[in-house]
C-alpha cells in the first residue's frame, strides 16, 4: 500500500485505470477549487492491492458547498431552504432552534472528514468496484488520519442495498441524505406518466429550439448564468459555484454527454449527463429562468433517450411533481461515515448528529417527498 500527493507520482503502468478518468483525477489533485470555487478540499490517491483509490480531506472550514460539507447541506443549506418556506408561525422558532443546536453538534469534529472516491457532485455515481476492500480501505485510511472521519456519500436503496451492507458490516453508520427521484425504464408505467413525457416532446417540437450535442469554445461562458439563474438564485448560495472554465475542462476531458438547447446562436438550457453502467445522471444543469418549458423539454429529451437506449436515470433530488409524474419512483439516499477510531467526544458528536438526524430526516422525508 502507496500513498501518493501528486498526480504525477502515480505509477499508471501497474493500474488499470481509462484515460477519461487520468484527466478529472488529475484535475482534482492539481486543485479542485479552481473549478468549483466554494468546496476546500485537497485530493490524494492509495494504491491498495493494485487498486487505485482517489480520497478528499477536509480539514474544516466554513461557508462551503453541501456537496462536500456536512454542515453546508445539514445546516446552511436549511437555512436557505427554511427562509423561503411558508412555515407556520409556531414552527420557525423551533426550526430555529433545531439548526441552532445542529450547528452547536456539527462545528467541533464534522468538517474534518475524510471522502472515499471523491466525484465533487450531488451523486457520486459508483460502478460497484469501489467496494472491493472496504474493511482495508478504512484501517489504512484511519491509521493515516486518526482525526478525520470516514465517508462514502450518496448511496441510495434503489441501486445500492448490496454495498449498504457491506459498509454497515465494516462499521459505517448511516447517515440520511435526501430524496432522490429514479425513472427505470423497464418499469411499468401508467398512461398518464406516457402521456405527460410525450407532452414534454411535443413542447420541445413545436417551441423551435435546437438540440445539439457539442459545444464550441466561445459557449462556455454561457453556461455559468444559466446554472446560477437556477442553483444559487432560486435556491441556495450553498450550491457549487462552478466556473466557465471548469464546464470547458468537462466537456473536453470527460465522458459526460451534453444536452444543449439553443436559440439560434444563443444557448437557452444545458444539461451535462453522466453514465455509470445502465444509469445515466444529469451532473450539472442550467437554463434561462425567463422561458416557458425549458425544464419540461430538457428534461423530457433526457428521458426520451433513457427510454430509447434502456437506461435507469438517477435524476437527483427536487422538482418532485415533475419526476413523480413522468414515472420517476422516489428513494432515500445515505452517506456512510465511520468514527469509530475517533476520540470518545467526537463520536459522541457525530453519532448524537447521525441518529438524531436519520430518524427525524427518514420519517419526514416519506412522509413530504413520497407522494
Amino acid at each position: 500500500m502507496t500513498f501518493y500527493s501528486t498526480y504525477d507520482e502515480i505509477p499508471f503502468d501497474r493500474i488499470n485505470i481509462g484515460v477519461k478518468e487520468h484527466e478529472y483525477l488529475r484535475y482534482m489533485m492539481e486543485g479542485i477549487t479552481r473549478g468549483i470555487e466554494n468546496v476546500e478540499a485537497r485530493v490524494e490517491v492509495m494504491v491498495l492491492n493494485g487498486q487505485l483509490i482517489p480520497f478528499s480531506i477536509k480539514d474544516g472550514g466554513k461557508d462551503q458547498s453541501w456537496i462536500h460539507s456536512f454542515t453546508g447541506q445539514y445546516i446552511d443549506e436549511m437555512v436557505n431552504e427554511t427562509s423561503r418556506m411558508n412555515l407556520p408561525a409556531y414552527l420557525k422558532p423551533v426550526t430555529n432552534a433545531i439548526l441552532t443546536v445542529g450547528r452547536f453538534v456539527l462545528d467541533p469534529s464534522c468538517e474534518q472528514t475524510i471522502t472515499v472516491f471523491p466525484s465533487f457532485m450531488s451523486t457520486t455515481m459508483y460502478e460497484g468496484y469501489e467496494f472491493e476492500q472496504i474493511e482495508l480501505i478504512t484501517k489504512t485510511l484511519c491509521e493515516r488520519f486518526p482525526e478525520h472521519a470516514i465517508c462514502f456519500r450518496t448511496l441510495n436503496d434503489k441501486f445500492h442495498i448490496y454495498e449498504m451492507e457491506l459498509l454497515h458490516e465494516a462499521g459505517y453508520e448511516r447517515l440520511i441524505s435526501r430524496a432522490v427521484y429514479i425513472y427505470d425504464s423497464y418499469e411499468q408505467h401508467n398512461k398518464n406518466e406516457r402521456k405527460d413525457l410525450k407532452k414534454d416532446i411535443k413542447k420541445f417540437n413545436k417551441s423551435g429550439l435546437t438540440f445539439t450535442m457539442t459545444l464550441n469554445d466561445e459557449d462556455f461562458e454561457q453556461l455559468v448564468p444559466l446554472y446560477e439563474q437556477v442553483y444559487l438564485d432560486k435556491y441556495s448560495n450553498f450550491n457549487p459555484h462552478y466556473t466557465a472554465e471548469f464546464f470547458k475542462f468537462m466537456y473536453a476531458s470527460t465522458n459526460l454527454q451534453w444536452f444543449v438547447l439553443k436559440d439560434e446562436a444563443r444557448i437557452v438550457s444545458f444539461m451535462a449527463v453522466q453514465e455509470a453502467g445502465n444509469v445515466l445522471f444529469p451532473a450539472y444543469f442550467g437554463m434561462d429562468q425567463s422561458m416557458k418549458h425549458l425544464y419540461f423539454i430538457t428534461s423530457g429529451l433526457l428521458y426520451r433517450f433513457a427510454r430509447r437506449n434502456g437506461y435507469c436515470i438517477n435524476n437527483s433530488a427536487g422538482a418532485k411533481d415533475y419526476k413523480l409524474a413522468r414515472g420517476s419512483r422516489p428513494y432515500l439516499e445515505y452517506h456512510f461515515v465511520y468514527v469509530k477510531h475517533l476520540s470518545p467526544l467526537k463520536q459522541l458528536h457525530f453519532l448524537s448528529f447521525m441518529n438524531c438526524a436519520t430518524r427525524i430526516g427518514e420519517r419526514a422525508l416519506k412522509q413530504t417527498q413520497f407522494s
